[in-house]
């Protein structure tokens, strides 16, 4: 990527997490660019591991459009589940990650209302439960933060995990698992079924997924965007017809070419550009 920027940060020193950054320097001759939207990008990969074709595909596309760009490699359980489950650690990562950025925008040449989570599949989940979940007090009796300062003005979620419930996420499938551990309590997957969880304060969402989507169940969209439409978010949902899951940019270079879904990209570029006020 021409012209960029890319520095490393650790947001929470306890967990080693990172964050890659690529920016976009300033130039005096273009003044309308001094601040920029930014896009914080979480890959997915069932909490286990985090996707490489949901991390720098993703992050290149934004950063051509225009955007700041970063991504969050929240802790994961790895492939075999080798590692403790994860709990609320990536959620207080990703936290924190929104508080860091906020506070260094002018060194990042961000604008700090103009600030999206973007995630994908387990990433997803991480990306809308910091959407809804922001200022809970659960959240913030662990990860101490002020005000809206953790608050995401956007979010982007692509084919998400959204519920615990059994009959949206099956027994299966295991992001919960390595989120929450084999004994999870029925206040956890609550906590977590975030279709539930949605009110007045939740962060504008863009959604999208496909019908045939084998792994996670269209539904947890459904659900999510029926609940944003009954508190008053604003939200805009796309459903594709046909596509597997992981879909990613839906290019051969990330996996399969599905070149009808992948309108979702500019898709949700002009809707945040629509929200952001900002012209690519």
């Amino acid at each position: 990527m021409a012209d960029m920027k890319t520095i490393s940060i650790y947001p929470l020193q306890d967990s080693g997490t990172l964050l890659t950054g690529y920016l976009h320097p300033y130039f005096e001759e273009m003044p309308h660019r001094k601040t920029r939207p930014c896009v914080v990008i979480c890959p997915g990969g069932a909490y286990k591991y985090c996707s490489d074709r949901e991390a720098d595909p993703i992050a290149e596309a934004y950063f051509a459009k225009g955007f700041q760009v970063f991504v969050l490699y929240y802790s994961t359980t790895g492939k075999e589940m080798e590692r403790p489950a994860t709990g609320f650690t990536p959620l207080c990562e990703l936290s924190a990650s929104v508080v860091h950025i906020r506070e260094h925008a002018e060194e990042y040449g961000v604008d700090p209302a103009k600030i999206a989570v973007c995630g994908f599949s387990a990433g997803g989940h991480l990306a809308a439960s910091l959407g809804v979940h922001w200022n809970s007090e659960k959240l913030r009796a662990l990860c101490p933060v002020e005000g809206r300062q953790n608050r995401p003005d956007a979010m982007i979620l692509s084919y998400p995990v959204i519920s615990a419930q059994k009959e949206v996420h099956p027994e299966w499938h295991d992001s919960f698992s390595a989120l929450l551990g084999p004994e999870r309590t029925e206040e956890e997957e609550a906590y977590f079924s975030l279709e539930n969880q949605v009110d007045e304060d939740t962060v504008p969402a863009f959604c999208w997924h496909t019908m045939d989507d084998d792994c996670v169940c269209v539904t947890n969209t459904m659900r999510f965007v029926k609940s944003l439409y009954e508190h008053g978010v604003p939200a805009e949902c796309h459903l594709f017809e046909h596509g597997h899951h992981g879909l990613s940019m839906c290019t051969q270079e990330v996996g399969d070419d599905y070149p009808h879904v992948a309108h979702w990209f500019e898709l949700s570029c002009e809707w945040l550009c629509t929200r952001f006020d900002w012209k690519v």
